[in-house]
């Protein structure tokens, strides 16, 4: 199976940007809407076939009563909690034992209907394939109709299917995505090409071309550096060029093809793979607060190469936060022949995630005081404006682009009216974008710190250790505010915000990518590994404090060090188990 080798660059701004490249960018936003709708359709129909099936339907028809019946139990025990201000309490004890009760019922009626939907499938089998093809015709229709370039809509297409698979699996709906701007651009090259060929330009898709650092800051609009970098530093280790990419063709006015294409002035940290065959470009533009950021990945294939780990060490990593000295700890990681050592996300990373939700915090109190103080001046404002306010006044929330929205429409087409509160209105609209543009840029900028950070430590784990053991945890499970039941998640405030600044899904995340590229093997084990004593085997009783004691051996613990361990005795000798998230 050949290597797959993929680098990413960021890219400055396009050289020849114009408004039918937003127009494509819209046009994939609208096919998949349309594939969304073609999807819901399809979904409804195969269900109305399957509910032909009387047994179908009576299975159908408990669900739906009990789901009803759950609904109307979760909302008199939301009233009740309100009116007496307390989530948990005798006041809820009924609805509380009414839901659980009626939730074991509808996991068993899941069951049931699990079984006569698919006896059901092979009487009505005729029909539902009759359906698939139906909606197999409506997506060539779709995509034929998009006005789209290949490349694109194939892009497109692709992620439907496979966000098809992803939500039929987990029994929810594909979703609608609005559109704010955000895109990408697809270039997929038949055949593949080299990176001499891409350097060369000798394909009319893509093509790069380096330049030197002069020419490149005189296509960006800048000033040439005056002296060149020392030798050793990074910025002399870069390379500067073009990036020119195809996002459409077509016909113009004289009937003649023409092809659309796009600059980018690209900065390149690293360099291209020679022996490789670059099969797909993608370039993407994501809304980042006002601006957008734009991206290139290149995806290469090329031949399989010896793997980088030839250890034959085992490690077990458990993860979870807990403020230390110096930082935040997110991981324990166990070794038979060596100490537990952690992973600690720094503090400067802590205290400037901090630093970003405290910006947060006043960015939404300024727009709370800038909508009250306006409902309260704006009282005879012009017809337009009026219209704005009573939008204003009907919205959820305030937010600060309705507020700078009114303002900039109140000083272009009204500058007359009321001119002195229109200036102490603009003033508060620049005091808030001054706020949400360095919220934003800050909070980008540490969310990549903390991601190298991850890589960082990801990569010195997966070279060191040839098999790593992690526990097979669901995290979006502690992102819940209630449980299963209804009941409040064990997680306290600070925990629960601690979780966010930790994110340990995106450590887990790397531990695998990284993994892949030295040969280390990851095992997902469901195992008892935190409430378990590693040194007697025998069950431990919850206890809130970070250090443990266990009350057959007498031996004292560390929760999450004991945790690892355990998932080293595991792991060492159970079979293999797939990784899943």
């Amino acid at each position: 199976m050949p290597r797959v080798i993929v680098r990413q660059y960021g890219l400055l701004p396009p050289l020849n940007w114009g408004e039918d490249c937003f127009e494509h960018l819209f046009l994939q936003n609208k096919l998949w809407n349309r594939l969304v709708e073609i999807e819901r359709e399809n979904r409804e129909q195969y269900r109305a076939i399957l509910g032909t099936d009387e047994e179908v339907a009576a299975i159908n028809s408990r669900i739906e009563a009990t789901t009803a019946r759950i609904a109307d139990l979760d909302a008199r025990r939301k009233e009740l909690r309100k009116k007496n201000r307390a989530k948990v309490g005798k006041h809820t004890a009924f609805e509380d034992e009414a839901i659980k009760s009626a939730r074991e019922e509808l996991k068993s009626l899941a069951v049931q209907a699990k079984e006569i939907r698919a006896a059901a499938r092979e009487c009505v089998k005729g029909a539902t394939d009759s359906l698939e093809l139906v909606r197999r015709e409506a997506i060539k229709l779709a995509y034929a109709s998009s006005g789209l370039w290949w490349g694109n809509y194939n892009a497109v297409v692709n992620n439907y299917n496979r966000a098809r698979v992803m939500a039929m699996k987990e029994g929810v709906e594909l979703r609608f995505h609005r559109f704010d701007g955000s895109g990408r651009f697809t270039c997929q090259i038949q055949g593949g090409m080299s990176t001499e060929d891409l350097l060369a330009g000798r394909s009319n898709i893509v093509s790069l071309r380096l330049v030197s650092n002069g020419e490149f800051a005189i296509l960006c609009g800048r000033k040439p550096a005056k002296y060149q970098k020392s030798i050793g530093s990074r910025r002399y280790e870069r390379d500067y060029g073009i990036l020119t990419i195809t996002i459409y063709t077509g016909r113009n006015e004289q009937g003649e093809k023409f092809r659309r294409t796009l600059d980018f002035p690209i900065i390149l940290h690293r360099s291209l793979p020679d022996e490789a065959t670059l099969k797909i470009l993608t370039v993407s533009r994501r809304k980042v607060g006002p601006d957008f950021r734009w991206s290139v990945t290149f995806t290469f294939t090329g031949e399989d190469q010896e793997l980088l780990n030839s250890s034959s060490i085992i490690c077990g990593i458990n993860f979870g936060w807990k403020q230390v000295s110096g930082g935040l700890r997110v991981a324990t990681i166990y070794e038979e022949q060596d100490k537990p050592r952690h992973i600690v996300l720094p503090q400067v990373i802590v205290d400037t995630l901090a630093y970003v939700n405290e910006l947060k915090s006043r960015i939404d109190t300024a727009s709370n005081e800038n909508h009250a103080w306006l409902m309260e001046r704006m009282t005879d404002a012009p017809e337009p404006l009026a219209e704005e306010i009573a939008a204003m006044r009907q919205a959820k929330r305030p937010h600060p682009a309705r507020f700078a929205h009114f303002v900039l429409k109140w000083r272009s087409e009204f500058p007359l009216h009321k001119p002195a509160l229109l200036a102490k209105a603009e003033k508060r609209r620049k005091v808030v974008k001054r706020l949400s543009l360095e919220h934003h840029h800050l909070r980008d900028k540490v969310l990549r710190r903390r991601l190298d950070f991850y890589r960082n430590e990801a990569k010195k784990i997966a070279e060191r250790y040839s098999r790593i053991v992690l526990d097979k945890m669901d995290l979006r499970l502690l992102a819940k505010l209630e449980n299963s039941e209804g009941m409040p998640s064990e997680l306290s405030q600070k925990a629960r915000k601690m979780r966010l600044v930790a994110a340990i899904s995106e450590l887990r995340e790397w531990i695998v990518k990284q993994a892949v590229k030295t040969g280390a093997e990851v095992v997902m084990l469901p195992v008892e590994s935190t409430t378990t004593c590693h040194v007697c085997g025998e069950k431990v009783p919850y206890q809130r404090d970070l250090v443990w004691n266990c009350s057959s051996c007498g031996n004292s613990w560390d929760q999450d060090e004991n945790a690892a361990a355990n998932l080293v005795g595991v792991g060492a000798v159970q079979c293999e188990i797939p990784v899943s998230f």
